[in-house]
């Protein structure tokens, strides 16, 4: 039995194609992860949780708790500061009214934290004071939440103990759902105590462990096995051979359903190592000997484990469901007579449980639907990390116990399915399937057609095209821009600058610049009277608050000034110019971001375009067509060409849709040099004309990569060669350059590429 499972199991996993597609998920799992934890603008970055957690490690448990109370103090008295500052400069009655208040509560803040506020060294672990604050909350909250796990945990006992106290006058209390609940609640959590309680921020662990798309590749990966297992066996007639066979029929598939066993495991366990490792090496673990409770997420868990036995049993947990789920699509891949039918199946019970798990809610009469369909089992965070019962005729039962009943229950009734149906065996073989289509479809009207048809939809490139549209769309349209305190006040005056210099605008220019001017005098007359004894230094601060906060926004109209002297010098016009900044990358990292995605888009795209003709060894036949060889290779790259530079203006369009929310960009038919940035730029373009040769540009860097990419495919004649040697030159160094390590930029495209962001 143990050689013909491994035979089973061999057989499918030796098959290159099973090798191919396999590594592919397991990179698509690593690059999701990369991809859909990228921070927004407005959120700290996951080194910074990795950096806070590394300070702490050494720390007992009290020491954590006063470490993140200080820091998040510190910063809720920076950020009132910066409030007040920003008030104090303002002229409304309402923001002398709230500065007053700040003032009021905090006399001392300005003497304080003014020096911390100059030289930002309250920025510890990100590079702005919202971030940091955010992060200073959040773990603040975590760790309190940890911090009194002993009183919750005592909380649940005394619920207990007054439902006892109440029942005494009121019997029928005890036997309703909620009463059994709590009490149900308090045994289960009898005996907890926070001891090797050992807190760590919840981000990694979380972001590891509660992953969907890692589950769905898992599905994916089981229906990819299921396939060569036994649909390709049912289409060449191997089992007319097989069944005859001394083991041939209940040991044959015996071996079948514990040679998928063993992949939902090595799967399972593969897919949640990358996960790990990725999380451990951005944001960082929580101890693996440390109770779950040390995670906040998992405060509720009545579960005394710890987070190792925690990682453990979710992965067997996953395992045995995506078991679950293959012997299901063996009992219908055995019985089906079409080739299709068990991917349709498999796809549409996993879109219902999607639907049931998402639309039914939380605490609906209902969730017993929810916590019990696949991805509601396939959740272990909840299982494990949380705590819930379900009422099953007015009796609490655990949701854990019932999703490990139905996950046996399931695997045992479709394992028996699987076996009778093989053993009965009427249904050996795969239909062929006849498409009769009313609107014939004929891709060979025309060699441009034909290799469009080859390339976009035998190749599936179109099918890739989508996905990172997708992608893109989902990065670019999903950024938050939050302009800062300072921004708002250059955004107000900027935009009503816009435009032509005229006397109104100047007068407005002229009235700041004095206002400013007076702050520095008033300063400095403070400074004479401390000079002269007239005052003492404690005097002395308190009157330069409403000037210093004045002041606050003096960095931001130099800003103005510098777009005013130009203005004046070379007969300009004023230009808001945060929004084009952030569009020419001059503010952020979106045209390394995107000319990754565009560059994977390409490799896996082009990969295959010329040696598809050579592995099915068909270009000695086309060579003696009317066309030829070189016809067929002209269109192949005109087909690659139109296909490139569709896919070149897609982040273009996204980026101006998401930016312009937050930044207005006007005055797009003026020259490009009165953009501050572009001061110096010689030629004189209109704005919209620098967008559209940026682009054109950008078209040209992705045609020569497209082109480079084609020229492998040649060259190698394989699909898998080209790939690995494309994704070695063009997009390594740029993952490098993701990763933080600035010389990949100048190993890459790049340069070239986002010219525009390095003028």
């Amino acid at each position: 039995m143990f050689r013909l499972t491994l035979n089973e199991l061999l057989k499918v996993c030796k098959k290159p194609s099973f090798i191919i597609f396999t590594c592919i998920l397991m990179t698509l799992n690593l690059f999701m992860m990369w991809y859909l934890n990228l921070p927004e603008s407005a959120s700290p970055d996951l080194t910074s949780y990795k950096a806070l957690s590394s300070d702490m490690s050494s720390m007992t448990e009290q020491e954590k708790y006063d470490y993140i109370n200080k820091l998040k103090n510190n910063l809720n008295n920076i950020s009132d500061l910066d409030m007040l500052l920003s008030l104090q400069s303002k002229e409304d009655e309402m923001s002398k009214a709230l500065a007053s208040q700040i003032i009021a509560e905090t006399p001392d803040i300005y003497e304080k934290y003014i020096e911390s506020y100059r030289s930002k060294d309250y920025l510890k672990y990100t590079d702005e004071l919202h971030k940091e604050l955010l992060l200073a909350e959040q773990i603040y909250d975590e760790l309190n939440k940890v911090s009194n796990y002993d009183n919750y945990i005592e909380e649940t006992q005394n619920n207990k103990h007054t439902l006892e106290d109440i029942s005494i006058f009121q019997a029928n209390d005890k036997n309703n759902f909620s009463s059994k609940n709590i009490e149900k609640s308090a045994e289960d959590h009898k005996g907890l105590s926070s001891e090797n309680i050992r807190f760590y921020p919840s981000k990694g662990t979380h972001m590891a462990m509660k992953n969907q798309l890692t589950d769905i590749l898992l599905f994916m990966s089981v229906m990819l096995f299921i396939g060569v297992l036994v649909t390709e066996e049912k289409e060449k007639g191997l089992f007319y051979i097989t069944r005859p066979t001394k083991n041939g029929i209940v040991k044959c598939i015996l071996a079948k359903l514990l040679a998928l066993l063993i992949h939902c495991f090595i799967i399972s366990i593969l897919m949640y190592s990358i996960n790990l490792l990725y999380a451990g090496a951005t944001s960082g673990l929580a101890d693996l000997s440390a109770k779950i409770q040390s995670i906040s997420l998992y405060i509720e868990s009545s579960l005394s484990i710890t987070m190792l036995q925690y990682i453990i049993l979710s992965v067997i947990t996953k395992a045995l469901v995506i078991f679950c789920f293959g012997t299901a699509l063996i009992a219908v891949s055995l019985y089906a007579a079409k080739s299709f039918v068990p991917q349709m199946a498999g796809i549409g019970w996993l879109s219902v449980n999607w639907i049931i798990y998402t639309i039914i809610p939380a605490n609906s009469k209902l969730n017993i639907f929810k916590y019990l369909s696949v991805f509601g089992t396939i959740d272990t965070e909840h299982l494990y990390g949380g705590y819930l019962n379900l009422n099953i005729l007015g009796t609490p039962i655990s949701c854990l116990s019932l999703s490990i009943a139905v996950i046996l229950i399931f695997g045992i009734l479709n394992m028996t399915l699987s076996i009778l149906i093989f053993i009965r065996g009427n249904r050996l073989q795969i239909d062929k399937i006849h498409i009769s289509s009313p609107i014939p479809f004929k891709p060979y009207k025309s060699l441009l057609r034909h290799e469009s048809y080859k390339i976009l939809l035998t190749n599936r490139a179109i099918i890739i095209l989508l996905v990172f549209t997708l992608l893109i769309g989902y990065r670019d349209l999903t950024m938050t821009y939050s302009p800062s305190i300072s921004e708002q006040y250059y955004k107000d005056i900027m935009t009503s600058l816009e435009g032509e210099l005229t006397e109104e605008k100047e007068d407005i220019i002229t009235s700041e610049k004095n206002r400013f001017n007076e702050a520095f005098e008033q300063i400095d007359r403070i400074d004479s009277m401390v000079s002269s004894g007239k005052i003492d230094e404690k005097t002395a601060d308190d009157m330069k608050i409403q000037w210093y906060g004045v002041l606050t926004f003096y960095p931001s109209f130099q800003r103005v000034e510098a777009q005013y002297e130009h203005v004046k010098e070379s007969k300009g016009i004023f230009i808001y110019d945060t929004g084009y900044k952030y569009l020419f990358g001059l503010m952020d990292d979106s045209f390394l971001i995107d000319l990754l995605m565009l560059t994977l888009c390409i490799i896996f795209s082009f990969g295959n375009v010329m040696s598809m003709e050579y592995q099915k060894k068909s270009w000695n036949l086309i060579s003696a067509t009317v066309k030829g060889k070189r016809q067929i290779i002209k269109h192949k790259v005109a087909v690659c060409v139109l296909y490139t530079c569709a896919i070149s203006i897609l982040p273009w369009i996204f980026r101006i849709i998401a930016i312009s929310k937050s930044y207005p960009m006007h005055e797009v038919m003026s020259s490009v040099d009165n953009i501050p940035a572009y001061f110096d730029f010689k030629i004189a373009l209109p704005i919209w004309g620098f967008i559209l040769i940026t682009i054109l540009s950008q078209i040209i860097v992705l045609l020569i990569s497209t082109s480079l990419v084609l020229l492998l495919s040649h060259l190698r004649k394989s699909y898998l060669q080209s790939s690995f040697l494309a994704l070695l030159i063009l997009a390594v160094p740029l993952t490098i350059s993701v990763m933080g390590i600035d010389f990949g930029k100048w190993l890459s495209i790049y340069p070239a590429y986002a010219w525009i962001a390095l003028i």
